[in-house]
């Protein structure tokens, strides 16, 4: 008993020392990622605020600027702002602002589907609109759309122009990143990596431990438990299958199909509205 319990003992040990090899490799793998250093690539230089209605000050308007590039960046689709005073609406203000998105901006490169969004304000007609194309198109609802640049256009209304521009930025980053972020099986595991594998360990450590306490072979039967009266008492049994019964039951099926609807995501391209 004494040698079954010491190999088993022995087992237990090897198996624990494999799992503490092969979480080392795993902390010291995702050390190594953590300290790489990032790779910033150079991008050419985008006006991110077009003003030529002149409703914001130049502070303001540079705090804009900041502030798109950051959302751009987070949300991996130019975010831009765009004033003029042209009297254009409807569809003649999306299409003039749809043109300068498909030719100047796109985060991945410039077309018919760039990855941009633009929030234009005319104060000649008093109309605001959200043009979108790309990821800002296909991650955003239509519901969504609105109810973002009716936020925005509650403050146009009250004068409050950089106010307004600056929750549209804010509000539209948040959507598109919410609507198109899913993990990666990589982010999944990496996430509290530090804490899962302490915790990991711990909880290997108990089992283990507690393994090894209750590992003592316990003698449940001895060379007398079958002999009575120095003759063998063994019963034998056996199972002897007879038969078997099927209910079987039909099962009615509507000869007419019914189609379903199909719900997709994204928006129409565009929201407009007055203030």
């Amino acid at each position: 008993m004494k040698t079954i319990n010491c190999n088993f003992k022995k087992k237990i040990g090897f198996v624990a020392i494999l799992c503490l090899i092969f979480s080392s490799f795993i902390l010291v793998d995702f050390i190594q990622e953590s300290l790489k250093p990032m790779v910033v690539t150079a991008t050419e230089t985008k006006d991110y605020v077009i003003d030529d209605a002149n409703v914001l000050s130049d502070i303001e308007e540079d705090q804009l600027e900041k502030m798109c590039k950051t959302a751009s960046d987070s949300a991996n689709c130019d975010i831009v702002i765009i004033t003029f005073s042209y009297g254009y609406d409807g569809s003649v203000m999306d299409k003039y602002v749809r043109n300068i998105l498909e030719t100047e901006y796109g985060f991945n490169g410039s077309g018919s589907n760039c990855d941009a969004c633009a929030y234009a304000i005319d104060m000649t007609s008093r109309a605001d609109r959200i043009v979108t194309s790309g990821v800002a198109k296909s991650s955003i609802s239509q519901s969504k759309l609105d109810s973002i640049r009716e936020k925005a256009e509650s403050k146009l209304a009250n004068g409050n122009y950089y106010g307004g521009c600056s929750k549209f930025v804010s509000d539209i980053k948040t959507a598109i990143i919410d609507g198109t972020h899913v993990p990666t099986t990589k982010e999944k595991l990496t996430e509290h990596f530090a804490i899962k594998l302490l915790i990991a360990l711990f909880a290997a450590t108990i089992i283990t431990f507690i393994a090894v306490c209750n590992a003592k072979a316990k003698t449940t039967t001895t060379d007398m438990t079958y002999v009575k009266n120095h003759k063998y008492n063994v019963n034998a049994r056996e199972d002897v299958f007879i038969n078997t019964t099927v209910t079987k039951r039909k099962i009615e099926r509507s000869s007419s199909s019914s189609g379903g609807g199909s719900f997709g995501g994204g928006n129409s391209g565009s929201s407009g509205g007055h203030f």
